[in-house]
């Protein structure tokens, strides 16, 4: 039993020490689910919005502060990101704006949120699909998320290269916002 509580307290250490030398403002990840099933329909004045559109919506789990929506066409499916009165749309990025391949639609049940210990998300990583030349093809789409705006910092093809986007200096700026949908009809 000792022996136990000795490794036990050990671990507990190292762990403790692995913590304390995490940078200041290192970044950790979150995960939510848009899973099909994972998400619900929003308000219905959020769903008029999408609705007038003809567009499918659902409303994804999310850091607090912020609403994830995972919205559809027939052909392809994006993510947009509301913030109090404001909804940004990733539909030109992924849909228009050198897409992944034919019919892109959200290519994976997870996201991952960077956040600063105890801070608001500051990017958001997805996983976008669509077929090119016969095949699958996937990339990791990099959304920064600021207080009054969100915009593309990039796609790109592993984790790692996303979080070193998600977690770098990128800002918004006029060249990559990504576009306002009005929040309600």
């Amino acid at each position: 039993m000792r022996k136990l509580q000795g490794k036990a307290a050990r671990v507990a250490g190292a762990v403790g020490m692995m913590l304390a030398a995490l940078p200041a403002g290192a970044q950790v990840s979150d995960y939510t689910s848009v899973a099909e099933g994972g998400c619900r329909p929003p308000p219905p004045e959020m769903g008029a919005v999408y609705q007038a559109l003809d567009l499918g919506v659902e409303l994804c789990g999310a850091p607090p502060g912020i609403d994830l929506l995972l919205v559809s066409s027939d052909r392809s499916s994006w993510l947009d990101i509301a913030r109090g009165d404001r909804i940004w749309t990733t539909e030109d990025a992924v849909v228009y704006d050198r897409p992944v391949g034919d019919f892109p639609n959200i290519g994976a049940e997870k996201v991952e949120w960077r956040l600063a210990p105890g801070s608001q998300p500051g990017a958001l990583i997805f996983r976008v699909a669509g077929e090119a030349e016969g095949a699958r093809r996937t990339l990791l789409f990099v959304a920064r998320i600021e207080s009054d705006a969100a915009c593309l910092l990039g796609r790109v093809a592993t984790n790692e290269e996303a979080r070193a986007l998600a977690d770098g200096p990128g800002t918004c700026d006029e060249e990559n916002q990504l576009p306002l949908r009005p929040r309600f009809p």
